[in-house]
């Protein structure tokens, strides 16, 4: 139930645009652990917890749901609980995708585009120096949004969009455990890619990107899941 957990949203949302504002604050709660994997949501509380009616509330859900950040369950809609098969999954589609707006944001690269990649990468690397892995997160999902939408395919952004919520949410809540100065230096070579117009190297990069990323998750579930008296063996 989520009555008692503390979101961090103000008391009521403003009025326009409720829906939007609605997805998106609970998207924000679900990809950094405030809502945990599980959790149920009932409309009526989630509608009383935003201070908005339920029409809005229930549109939302759906939203996410379609995103694939909330699963309906016989007993009602959860944030979604991933498996080990579903990252791996997820990683193979992932793959292919991913490469393809990573080729096509080559062909669309301009100046422009690359200054708000540079941008982006940039905040990457002060969360990097903070220590603020949510911002860090944050940064890493706005990298490839930004390239998603430099490829110019707005179908791909669509499919992109619907399956990569549920990685960046396994991602947050496990990031104690990925080294993310190395997943920064993967950043940048995918950047350095579309500035230098090179397909194959970035096709390359993309594959070493979505390796280390699944490798790196399958490790966060054997730990989260070791037995606590033996995991300073590790």
């Amino acid at each position: 139930m989520i009555d008692t957990i503390n979101l961090g949203v103000p008391p009521k949302i403003q009025r326009s645009s409720l829906r939007s504002q609605a997805v998106n604050l609970l998207r924000q709660a679900i990809t950094s652990g405030r809502l945990p994997p599980g959790t149920k949501l009932v409309e009526r509380e989630v509608a009383e917890m935003l201070g908005i009616s339920r029409a809005p509330a229930r549109d939302a859900l759906m939203e996410l749901e379609k995103e694939g950040l909330i699963e309906s369950r016989s007993s009602g809609r959860h944030v979604i609980e991933l498996s080990e098969r579903d990252i791996r999954e997820l990683m193979q589609v992932r793959l292919a995708l991913e490469t393809l707006a990573a080729e096509l944001a080559v062909e669309n690269a301009c100046p422009e585009n690359c200054a708000e990649l540079q941008a982006t990468l940039e905040e990457m690397s002060a969360a990097i120096q903070r220590r603020d892995y949510a911002s860090y997160v944050a940064s890493d999902v706005e990298m490839h949004q930004i390239i998603w939408k430099q490829s110019g395919n707005r179908k791909l952004q669509s499919e992109l969009k619907a399956m990569i919520g549920p990685i960046f949410m396994f991602v947050a809540a496990n990031a104690e455990y990925f080294d993310w100065s190395e997943v920064y230096d993967l950043h940048e070579d995918l950047v350095a890619d579309i500035r230098s117009g090179d397909k194959e190297a970035i096709r390359q990069h993309v594959r070493v990107h979505m390796e280390s990323t699944l490798q790196r998750s399958l490790s966060a579930f054997r730990r989260r899941d070791q037995p606590a008296e033996t995991s300073h063996l590790d």
